[in-house]
């Protein structure tokens, strides 16, 4: 007998396994990107470093990502397929440290 296991939808309704893409733009408007190849379970934190990486900015900043259409950032540990929607356009933008640590 063999088992089949349904794929559990993700928290935005959509599965794990259909496709995910969206826009980056960093925070000058110079680098653009169609981002095909991030999973939507990766923590949007580590997709901010990599994507700097990839567009070659500084990795000495820590990077976040905002969302374009609400001009909220994305929560670093929270995964980024649970933030955003295929086709959404993200900024990549350094985080700033106000005030004294």
């Amino acid at each position: 007998m063999s088992m089949m296991t349904a794929e559990a939808p993700h928290a935005n309704g959509t599965s794990r396994k259909e496709p995910f893409e969206f826009d980056v733009v960093d925070v000058t408007g110079m680098n653009t990107a169609l981002v095909t190849d991030v999973q939507r379970t990766a923590p949007a934190g580590a997709v901010a470093k990599t994507l700097a990486a990839r567009m070659e900015l500084p990795q000495n900043v820590p990077w976040a990502l905002r969302s374009d259409e609400t001009a909220a950032y994305l929560d670093d540990s929270r995964a980024i397929g649970d933030q955003i929607e295929t086709g959404s356009r993200v900024v990549l933008t350094p985080k700033s440290h106000l005030g004294m640590r």
